[in-house]
């Protein structure tokens, strides 16, 4: 759901722009690409809505997770990775503070860990994407909703996903 989540993403950017309050602690994006090339379309958008977070020392709300999930062993782009390993800059998309991790998330552990991050808070989840992907994210929310009560931990992941 790259389309709602940048419409979000730009309408939370606004409101801290503005100087308005935001409910909303924190935004993870999560981009899942089988190529590097559809990477390319978001990046100018996304790259200036991390760079005026910063500028407004707001870098910490947005955090953006690229994911490359299928990997063609092109030398260039690895040269390119290994060259800026430590870099501000993602080798791959040149997104500030951002690097492009290769193959899929494993939804648990990110779950948990974020729900370990913003104890005590409901966390939301919005997708819209394929019915398989869709169905691992409601799964998996749940699984972490079950680890982090183990836990003690009072957080919360809801589910909500979109349909075109």
């Amino acid at each position: 759901a790259v389309v709602s989540t940048q419409s979000t993403g730009k309408s939370v950017w606004y409101k801290i722009k503005s100087g308005q309050n935001v409910d909303t602690k924190k935004l993870y994006f999560y981009w899942l690409c089988s190529d590097t090339k559809v990477f390319g379309w978001l990046n100018s958008q996304l790259k200036y809505i991390l760079e005026t977070l910063e500028e407004l020392g707001a870098s910490d709300y947005l955090e953006v997770r690229l994911h490359l999930t299928r990997f063609n062993n092109d030398k260039e782009m690895m040269e390119n990775v290994a060259a800026n390993q430590g870099s501000r800059e993602d080798a791959i998309t040149s997104l500030p503070n951002t690097q492009t991790k290769f193959g899929r998330p494993n939804w648990f552990k990110d779950f948990v860990e974020i729900g370990e991050k913003h104890a005590g808070n409901d966390i939301g989840i919005f997708f819209c994407g394929p019915a398989v992907l869709s169905e691992s994210l409601d799964h998996n929310s749940s699984l972490a909703n079950a680890k982090l009560e183990e836990n003690g931990v009072d957080s919360m992941f809801f589910y909500n996903k979109e349909n075109f």
